[in-house]
């Protein structure tokens, strides 16, 4: 049977149009056509994200004990503390590690005798005091006692926060008894003369550790 120009005209545009519509999700906003140098657009909605994390590390403070001049001695020793808090407003628990370094300490009235930072030792096992915020339970914080006699130049871990199985927020008030120690020149320098040396302390606070890490540090398995 032979088709009318008109409809086998029709048909075949049918055809066409049928087979070239394609398949989108539901989600989506699609347009779609058959005609020459036709262009078909899909639109989808788009999101960009950045992370903060809710740790942060506050009241870092450090002392070290005055010394009267006297007359130039052969060494100098010095105790001083190194305290922050850190405050854990994450709610999981996961725990983190706390480490301090320190930069060399230089003074304008012997700018070539600086203290170096290997002169400065952690003198005592640091302590840890947890205010804890809930709802439920905070991991216990730990001070490190094997970062006792550590010199500041190798950034020592010196505090943890024990990983828990709880939901809470907790304030981790950290203090880290330290020891300077110099001789020679630079103690008698120290000793003899009223300077001032200056320098800087650097806390730097580490979560998303692998749970053996804990564990090393002494915490028990959450």
């Amino acid at each position: 049977m032979r088709i009318p120009s008109r409809v086998r005209a029709l048909v075949l545009a049918c055809i066409f149009m049928v087979m070239s519509v394609p398949v989108f999700d539901a989600t989506h906003t699609a347009m779609a056509c058959s005609n020459p140098d036709c262009v078909v657009t899909v639109t989808s909605p788009g999101q960009i994200d950045t992370f903060v994390s809710p740790i942060s590390v506050t009241s870092v403070t450090s002392t070290f004990t005055e010394r009267a001049t006297s007359s130039q001695a052969a060494s100098v020793s010095l105790p001083g503390s190194l305290s922050f808090t850190v405050l854990d407003a994450r709610g999981n628990n996961q725990g983190f590690v706390a480490s301090v370094t320190s930069s060399a300490f230089t003074s304008t009235l012997f700018p070539l005798l600086p203290i170096s930072n290997t002169a400065i030792l952690v003198s005592a096992s640091p302590s840890v005091t947890l205010t804890c915020y809930g709802p439920y339970g905070c991991g216990a914080g730990k001070g490190l006692t094997s970062s006792v006699s550590s010199s500041l130049a190798t950034d020592p871990a010196v505090a943890v926060e024990c990983p828990l199985a709880s939901i809470g927020e907790g304030q981790y008030a950290v203090s880290v008894p330290l020891n300077l120690s110099v001789s020679g020149l630079t103690a008698e320098k120290l000793s003899g003369y009223p300077a001032s040396y200056f320098g800087t302390f650097t806390v730097s606070v580490a979560e998303g550790q692998p749970l053996s890490t804990y564990t090393g540090y002494g915490c028990a398995s959450p």
